[in-house]
């Protein structure tokens, strides 16, 4: 069975391109070494959200429901 990955996408438009950029590159080897080890999960949905806070503090949050 293939492993499952993760790639998340965004339109840059105004964001600080680099900062986010590095969040976004952080975050996806995250999720794709926890499903690397965790190969035997079923993956039901997944969710992202985001937010932005003062002096451009970014919250980027995904969520993966899965059954063991």
């Amino acid at each position: 069975m293939k492993t499952t990955r993760v790639k998340i996408f965004y339109d840059g438009g105004h964001i600080p391109s680099d900062r986010f950029e590095s969040i976004i590159s952080s975050l996806s080897r995250k999720i794709n070494g926890w499903l690397e080890e965790n190969a035997d999960v079923e993956i039901i949905n997944i969710l992202q959200s985001e937010s932005q806070g003062a002096e451009n503090a970014w919250n980027l949050t995904v969520t993966v429901f899965y059954r063991q």
